[in-house]
């Protein structure tokens, strides 16, 4: 499978929304480098205000339309990111994670941008 859009997922609930803004703009930036489209759950058309549920039904929905999936690293502090990894590896997608990261993940077949052969995929 070619991969070409990628999810971003990490915590957004419980933190101020410049410190969301910032860290999420710099995972575009950081998949844009590698030659991927990335896909915010930021852009998913909904105002901030609107309840968690019917944003993680639209998050779900930008998911399921992506190639792969991108954890930040404080994934594993939002219920709504764990269930997104959940998706993904139900769909068998991709998953990539930061390279400090890489280690924590030895069960699931997981990728770092600086490590994947875009020539093998």
């Amino acid at each position: 499978m070619k991969i070409r859009k990628i999810y971003i997922s990490g915590k957004i609930t419980g933190l101020p929304i410049g410190e969301v803004i910032a860290k999420f703009h710099a995972a575009e930036d950081k998949i844009r480098r590698f030659g991927f489209e990335p896909v915010s759950p930021l852009g998913n058309g909904l105002p901030l205000d609107t309840d968690w549920a019917d944003h993680m039904g639209k998050d779900i929905s930008l998911l399921l339309k992506s190639d792969a999936i991108y954890l930040l690293p404080d994934y594993d502090e939002s219920r709504g990111a764990q269930i997104e990894l959940c998706v993904a590896l139900h769909q068998r997608m991709p998953v990539f994670v930061e390279s400090t990261s890489y280690q924590n993940f030895a069960a699931f077949n997981v990728h770092t941008f600086e490590k994947y052969d875009t020539k093998e995929a």
